[in-house]
């Protein structure tokens, strides 16, 4: 009879100690599955910061493009003159642009 007994408690040890693997096995990918996802997070938070800061450089050019078509024919001009100086390297007609070659 105590054959009986001890096989049924085996069994039961058994089950016990599938259950707690099965129960450990999901714990663990849990835990792996939430530290992805916030890393993610993340990811995701700092692609959004770098974006809205790209939004914010648009919206201030946009601005300026709007204030520039508003304006008047004598803004406008300075604003060419402004643009062939510094980004064009241009010089009026009769001008000496003088260039530091030793970086000081």
């Amino acid at each position: 009879m105590s054959t009986k007994k001890e096989t049924k408690n085996s069994r039961f040890n058994l089950r016990q100690i599938v259950l707690c693997v099965v129960v450990l096995i999901f714990a663990v990918y849990s835990v792996v599955t939430l530290v992805n996802l916030y890393s993610q997070i993340g990811q995701k938070k700092s692609e959004l910061e770098a974006i809205n800061g790209e939004i914010a450089i648009q919206e201030i050019k946009n601005e300026e493009m709007n204030e520039l078509y508003n304006s008047s024919d004598e803004e406008f001009s300075r604003y060419i003159e402004q643009i062939a100086r510094e980004d064009l390297d241009y010089i009026k007609q009769g001008e000496r642009v003088f260039v530091n070659v030793a970086g000081d």
